[in-house]
């Protein structure tokens, strides 16, 4: 068993947002997995680190190890849908130190209506809020555009790169700390179409 980077107090694992439910992944959320894995338009974000095809299994373990990970996302009023993408905080390491990661995966039929922006303000209140974190970072592909415009509507700001694969290109590290977040904490933006 991995020794904790960090001490995380119990979390809730069923989370509402205004539009979404947020729950840990499930051996049933496969079928939405499969669905990211063979998206074009998802693939070409694809980063190094743990295979794509790997990485929900890692998630759900990741709720076992820690009680935290990303999460199953899903519509409220359309539970029928299932998952629609996954995301939210994992503990991790950058450049060997400890730090809370923030990321999403959303089917593209799903882009452009604001959803990454909801989930990821329920993750950030999570991590400032309930777990008294000092900062959240995430990792982005530079190509990433509309993701980068996501972290930054929600308060995040770029703050350098960081090369964790040999052989690939660098990703951009992106952070908000909690004197930041309690000084001008983030409010839902509106959504923004994808490629606006």
């Amino acid at each position: 068993m991995l020794a904790p980077l960090f001490s995380i107090p119990a979390v809730e694992r069923l989370t509402h947002t205004p539009r979404l439910t947020l729950r840990p992944p499930a051996a049933a959320d496969a079928r939405t997995f499969r669905d990211l894995l063979c998206d074009p338009a998802n693939r070409r974000f694809e980063s190094g680190g743990p295979a794509m095809s790997e990485r929900l299994e890692q998630w759900r373990g990741l709720w076992a190890r820690d009680g935290l990970g990303p999460w199953a996302v899903s519509l409220r009023e359309q539970p029928s849908l299932g998952a629609i993408g996954f995301g939210g905080l994992s503990r991790g390491r950058i450049c060997g130190a400890p730090a809370l990661l923030l990321e999403f995966h959303f089917l593209s039929d799903h882009w452009g209506q604001g959803y990454a922006a909801e989930m990821s303000l329920a993750a950030l209140a999570l991590a400032f809020d309930s777990l008294h974190a000092t900062s959240v970072q995430a990792l982005l592909a530079p190509g990433n555009t509309a993701a980068r415009k996501t972290l930054e509507r929600v308060g995040l700001r770029l703050t350098g790169s960081v090369a964790e694969h040999p052989g690939e290109a660098a990703s951009l590290l992106y952070e908000i700390n909690a004197a930041q977040y309690a000084a001008h904490p983030p409010a839902q933006p509106e959504a923004t179409p994808f490629g606006a």
